[in-house]
């Protein structure tokens, strides 16, 4: 929904609109860094949906606000992960209605599995929700580009660690030099 030939006040509210959800999104990459995982589920709208691809236990989503808390909160207790930092860039948000939007964005992530560091990127896609005036996520999705240990980096033919869902996962032929430097 483009802004051209709206009234001032309606192209302000977009402005506002747009960045409530990119507070939305900053705050719960902020709660996941700061391990703040029992705010997590407050983000959510009551029947929402969350899907982290082959991060989860099996390759559903986690539907419903409890339900996705329930998982976050889980994670305090976790004794194989010692670390989780995420780093949100590129986030493009886009008004799909006057009480809905979408958006993407990019992650980069650092992950710590005992004594071993992993890195991470993705790509989230999201549906945002006017809830009594407040923007939450409708759904979440993360497809992942890679989740390597540190000390392999990301260019092998093997991209995909972490694995937890069973889910078979390709390999990829080595990334050769760029030929244009």
């Amino acid at each position: 929904m483009m802004a051209e030939g709206l009234a001032l006040e309606e192209r302000i509210q977009r402005l506002e609109d747009t960045e409530a959800i990119r507070t939305l999104k900053s705050r719960y990459h902020t709660y996941v860094n700061d391990t703040d995982f029992d705010r997590i589920g407050s983000l959510f709208a009551t029947d929402a949906s969350l899907k982290l691809g082959y991060l989860m236990p099996d390759e559903d989503a986690i539907v419903g606000r409890e339900k996705i808390q329930a998982a976050f909160s889980g994670m305090k207790t976790s004794t194989t992960q010692s670390q989780l930092k995420q780093f949100l860039h590129s986030h493009i948000v886009e008004l799909t209605g006057p009480d809905t939007a979408s958006g993407t964005g990019m992650l980069y992530a650092c992950y710590g599995v005992h004594a071993d560091s992993y890195i991470v990127s993705g790509k989230y896609s999201e549906e945002y929700v006017r809830v009594d005036g407040a923007w939450l996520f409708q759904t979440m999705n993360l497809a992942l580009y890679f989740t390597v240990p540190l000390a392999l980096g990301w260019a092998g033919t093997k991209r995909h660690y972490l694995v937890n869902s069973g889910q078979d996962v390709p390999e990829y032929d080595p990334l050769l030099p760029n030929p244009a430097v």
